[in-house]
């Protein structure tokens, strides 16, 4: 049997060191749903919240970097997409499982 993957919530792009894979857990001391939950949603949070940031410094004028603030806020929808079909997924499934016979 191999070890379960644990989902480390969504992180955003790293230009530096490329894309986050989830990890291997190798110990059978894994979190809680509700926390990787917390997780994935404070990392959405923060992508916007940068996002947010990105676009008052170019409208303030202390950046002029176009291209970046655009990243970011396409990460941001990307992320906040991918939460809210994941949340769809959820709640499909439990629907699905409810009007099950036993």
């Amino acid at each position: 049997m191999s070890s379960p993957i644990e989902i480390r919530g969504i992180q955003p792009f790293d230009m530096e060191t490329g894309l986050r894979r989830p990890e291997v857990s190798t110990t059978g001391t894994g979190d809680s749903f509700g926390k990787m939950l917390t997780r994935a949603v404070g990392s959405v949070d923060q992508t916007m919240k940068t996002s947010e940031q990105g676009i008052q410094d170019f409208v303030a004028g202390k950046t002029e970097n176009v291209h970046e603030v655009m990243i970011d806020m396409q990460r941001a929808q990307l992320s906040f997409q991918l939460m809210v079909e994941m949340r769809n997924k959820a709640i499909e499934t439990y629907q699905e499982i409810s009007r099950m016979q036993i």
